[in-house]
């Protein structure tokens, strides 16, 4: 009798060996993680996304990573099948953009996708600079309400120069803008030939390509957009020296800005200079998912390779993750009713931007 007993324990631990064997393999072993861009190769949000390239060997049962780029609608198009088509089970990752954020939360016209179907996973903060050709005259920020030629911003879009825009209207400045142009290239190209007086640019590219203008005479900053920290506005801490429209506000007007326009900034400011870029999931994807990748990326961060890489692609800015980040998007999704009231009406009234929701 006993030895029947030992030998169909001995069964039993052989047939259900497979299934325990089965169960405590890493979540994505034999699994490919696809890291989705909105964009074409080559650009910010692509190159930010690559830099992820060896994620996979830091993350238990060590998928493979492949990049897929879906332009289209700034984003929008690879947002949408973000949320809608592609699988919610942790393999499809998003790379998209604080302005993206912003687009989701107005509810253009097209986009499906909402801010509540996403989690953050990682992000870097990005500022930007908006400077003027030195032909308008304008030497301090006074000189921005009087310039001696007419202020002309040339836009692809209102969202992807927005602090620009809601920043030059903050100050009561007298512009117009011409639209039509494909991107950032071609409008400080086109404030170099006269055709514009001035324009906005990420700070990365601004030390770049506008400094050198700068240093030459041809161009003058007018004030950074900044990063907020809880409720206030903060310098860039890619660009300590130049000023925040706050500071060029409080200097021209003579007290801090207020209202719904200046809350809006505010808000516009959490979007795309706090978010950045960022690496999503689905906010329905399992745990262990969402837990393996985060284990993986404590890891990335801590391997000198990626490091250096990232240093190269991050131009000056850190990485954002954990409850901060969290918070950043969840303070994009509640913005106060007044300020997306205020930011909607603006962009139609002035750009013919609607809404679907």
């Amino acid at each position: 009798m006993r030895k029947s007993i030992t030998c169909i324990a001995a069964l039993c631990m052989a047939l259900t060996a497979p299934a325990l064997a089965s169960a405590a393999e890493p979540y994505f072993k034999g699994k490919t993680i696809t890291l989705l861009v909105g964009f074409s190769p080559g650009g910010g949000n692509d190159l930010f996304a690559r830099v992820f390239d060896k994620l996979g060997q830091h993350i238990a049962g060590n998928p493979t990573i492949a990049v897929q780029n879906m332009p289209g609608a700034g984003s929008v198009l690879a947002a949408n099948y973000f949320a809608t088509q592609a699988p919610h089970d942790g393999t499809v990752l998003f790379s998209g953009s604080g302005n993206l954020l912003l687009r989701l939360k107005l509810g253009l016209d097209g986009a499906t996708a909402k801010l509540s179907e996403i989690e953050p996973l990682i992000a870097s903060p990005m500022g930007r600079i908006t400077y003027a050709s030195s032909e308008t005259g304008i030497k301090n920020p006074a000189d921005i309400l009087t310039p001696k030629s007419p202020l002309i911003l040339g836009v692809s879009d209102p969202i992807s120069t927005i602090d620009a825009v809601i920043g030059m209207k903050l100050l009561g400045a007298d512009f117009r803008t011409i639209t039509g142009y494909k991107g950032k290239a071609e409008t400080r190209l086109a404030v170099e030939r006269g055709e514009l007086s001035f324009d906005g640019s990420t700070t990365p590219l601004y030390k770049t390509n506008v400094v050198p203008l700068v240093t030459e005479g041809k161009a003058v900053s007018l004030f950074a957009q900044g990063l907020m920290d809880g409720d206030t506005l903060i310098r860039d801490p890619a660009a300590p020296d130049i000023p925040t429209i706050q500071e060029v506000y409080t200097q021209v007007k003579g007290s801090p800005p207020s209202g719904p326009a200046w809350s809006a900034y505010k808000d516009v400011v959490r979007a795309i200079g706090n978010g950045g870029k960022l690496l999503m999931i689905p906010r329905d994807a399992p745990d262990e998912a969402k837990q393996a990748l985060h284990d993986g990326l404590e890891k990335l961060l801590a391997d000198a390779e990626f490091k250096q890489k990232a240093e190269t692609i991050l131009e000056g800015y850190s990485f954002n993750r954990g409850e901060g980040l969290v918070k950043t998007v969840a303070a994009i999704e509640t913005m106060e009713p007044e300020s997306l009231v205020w930011l909607k009406n603006f962009l139609n009234s002035d750009y013919g931007m609607t809404f679907g929701n």
